[in-house]
Parts: structure tokens; C-alpha cells; sequence
């Protein structure tokens, strides 16, 4: 009797676990598709039957994940910052000249925004969003911020103890710098229209912050 219980708790359990997965790889198709819907058709006109058409998902099954479309727009946001995180503090992770690590932090930076750039525009414009939504995505945006720029102030901290950036300037300062210059090029990268360069233009952020504009 007690092993026929097990089996059966072990069997509710792998029930559980896949009927789990199965759902966490409907909401990651949700979303993917979500992005590109909203890449494509903006926040204001994309509707929840796009979302559930580019899915291929009836409307009623999109619901059971998502209230709203903002929630959705929400969490392709939140998702989309964890992975970026996550693949950050790996680069960081790895050891090595802290230099080059931070060059391949701005690298990577810039690869996930163009890889995702008709998707960021909308989110940098967030036309028509809640107030609610705002708040939720201002306090993301927030935690996302200090996260990345922790790291960046953590390599230039590592920098400058090993003499390969001046000495007289705190490291948290220098990260301010490399984030407003980054920042910078983000945002004319976007007033451009999102075109396939801003990985490239990582070396020229990086370049700028370690020699200047002054002639040599």
C-alpha cells in the first residue's frame, strides 16, 4: 500500500513538472511572438488577437497567461532585462583583463538592443501604456540600471587597481561617464531608426571613454 502511494505521489509529481513546462514554453512563445508583434505594429495598434495569431494560440488560451496586453508588453520587458543581466554577469564572470571584459560588456550591451531594436523603440516611446504599467516598468528599468551598472563599476574598479585607468577619479564616476556616453549613442542609435550597427558602434563608445575626443 505505502509503495503503491509513492508511485502514485511520484506520478502526480512528473505530471506536475511537465504540465509546468508546458506551460512556461507557451508563455515563452507568447511573448516572442508578442515582441514581434509590437515591434511591427507598435503599442497602440497591436491587439491581443495579433498577439494570439503570431503565437498561434487561440485568443481564450492567450488570457490564461495574460490579462492585458500591457501585461504581456510588461513581461517581454521583464524577460527580456534578465536575460540581458544574466548574459552581462557571465562576461563578467570569466576572469581576465577587466578592460577587455568591459569592452565585451558594452559588445554584448549593444547586440541584445539591436537584436531586439523594433521592440525597444516602442518600449523607449511607451505610447499608451497605464499608469500602472509605467510604475511597474519604472521600478524594472530602476533594478535593471543599478544591476548593469554595478558591474561596469566593478571592472573599473578592477581597473583602476591595477593601474590601467587613472587613479584620481572614483570608479563610480567613471561609470557614470561610460553610461551617459553609452546612453547617448543608444538614443541617436533609435532616432536613426534602429539600423543593423549599433554592435559595431560599441568600440566607438568604448573608445571615447578611455582616450577622450582630444586629438592625438
Amino acid at each position: 500500500m505505502a509503495t503503491t502511494t509513492r508511485r502514485k505521489g511520484k506520478t502526480r509529481s512528473v505530471r506536475e513538472a511537465v504540465r509546468e513546462e508546458t506551460r512556461a514554453a507557451y508563455r515563452e512563445a507568447i511573448l516572442s511572438a508578442a515582441s514581434e508583434v509590437f515591434g511591427r505594429l507598435g503599442f497602440h495598434d497591436a491587439k491581443m488577437a495579433d498577439i494570439a495569431a503570431e503565437a498561434g494560440v487561440a485568443a481564450g488560451t492567450l488570457y490564461n497567461y495574460f490579462s492585458s496586453k500591457e501585461e504581456v508588453f510588461a513581461s517581454i520587458l521583464e524577460r527580456g532585462q534578465e536575460q540581458l543581466f544574466g548574459a552581462l554577469a557571465e562576461v563578467v564572470a570569466r576572469g581576465g583583463d577587466p578592460l577587455d571584459r568591459l569592452q565585451e560588456v558594452l559588445r554584448t550591451l549593444y547586440g541584445f538592443l539591436e537584436r531586439s531594436g523594433p521592440f525597444f523603440a516602442v518600449y523607449l516611446r511607451q505610447g499608451g501604456l497605464a499608469e500602472w504599467t509605467r510604475q511597474r516598468l519604472r521600478e524594472s528599468e530602476d533594478r535593471t540600471f543599478h544591476r548593469n551598472l554595478a558591474l561596469m563599476e566593478g571592472l573599473l574598479r578592477e581597473a583602476c587597481e591595477a593601474g590601467l585607468l587613472r587613479g584620481d577619479r572614483d570608479p563610480d564616476e567613471l561609470g557614470a561617464v561610460l553610461a551617459g556616453i553609452s546612453d547617448a549613442q543608444i538614443f541617436a542609435w533609435v532616432r536613426r531608426g534602429c539600423p543593423p550597427d549599433l554592435t559595431a558602434r560599441s568600440a566607438v563608445v568604448f573608445d571615447l571613454f578611455l582616450h577622450g575626443a582630444s586629438r592625438r
